[in-house]
């Protein structure tokens, strides 16, 4: 309890510097387009939510960030699993999924808006990121379990399907589970970063484009603290989850 009281009092105090260190910035720099002081960003963020569309907004790229995971962890579990079982799999995926990894973010986005239509371009964009990661730790997990558990089921003649559902999945799941805040997070930002390149209406990265166009600093600093509480929203409800996961485990 004593801990969390620590760390309670370290945050207030780190959070008070932060703000005051920003108005100082704001006072130096002495323009609202290059550096808004807090009030205007705290005025600008009450319009934001405030506006009538502001959920339609939310949602939207929300939208995007799940299904772009669904279909990720979908596509890296089947291509992984793949890559692992047969070796001639593994020597197809390695050249794309490398040649994925290895390139910039940016770079990622601006190619999938040269291949598909723009409104398309922040899904593919998250899936492009993402899949890579979630194979090779699909890869990864699978290769970490324990082979005398697997060869103990087989003696004892254990379905292959009560393998994969009790063995597999379970362990590839409690591993994957302590990386899932931070794919969810990676997902987001370059969704949001396709959005604004992509000049995606009804979308926070389009209305930061917009802020960027019409010289608005306080409405992308507000949008900006929008996404991190709701980065840190997701956060802390993954990680409960996958508390109460493993309290069920345990049992």
């Amino acid at each position: 309890m004593k801990r969390y009281s620590y760390q309670n009092s370290y945050l207030f105090l780190s959070s008070i510097i932060f703000l005051v260190v920003w108005e100082i910035i704001a006072k130096i720099v002495g323009n609202q387009m290059i550096f808004p002081d807090i009030l205007s960003v705290f005025n600008s963020l009450i319009e934001i939510l405030k506006n009538e569309n502001f959920l339609i907004i939310l949602f939207n790229t929300l939208k995007k960030a799940v299904v772009s995971l669904i279909v990720s962890f979908f596509l890296g579990s089947v291509l992984g699993i793949l890559a692992y079982k047969y070796k001639i799999c593994d020597m197809i995926f390695f050249p794309f999924i490398n040649f994925i990894k290895s390139i910039p973010t940016i770079v990622v986005i601006i190619l999938v808006l040269i291949w598909s239509k723009v409104e398309f371009v922040p899904f593919f964009a998250g899936i492009m990121i993402v899949l890579p990661i979630i194979y090779e730790n699909i890869i990864g997990e699978i290769e970490s379990i324990d082979r005398d558990l697997i060869k103990m089921a087989r003696i004892y003649n254990v379905s292959r399907f009560l393998i994969y559902r009790d063995i597999y999945i379970p362990s590839i799941y409690f591993h994957l589970s302590s990386t899932l805040p931070s794919i969810v997070g990676l997902a987001l930002k370059v969704i949001i970063a396709g959005e604004v390149l992509a000049q995606d209406t009804l979308s926070i990265g389009g209305e930061i484009f917009m802020g960027k166009i019409y010289l608005e600093s306080a409405t992308i600093f507000a949008w900006i603290i929008i996404i991190i509480l709701v980065n840190f929203l997701i956060e802390v409800t993954i990680k409960s989850f996958n508390r109460k996961m493993s309290s069920w485990r345990k049992e």
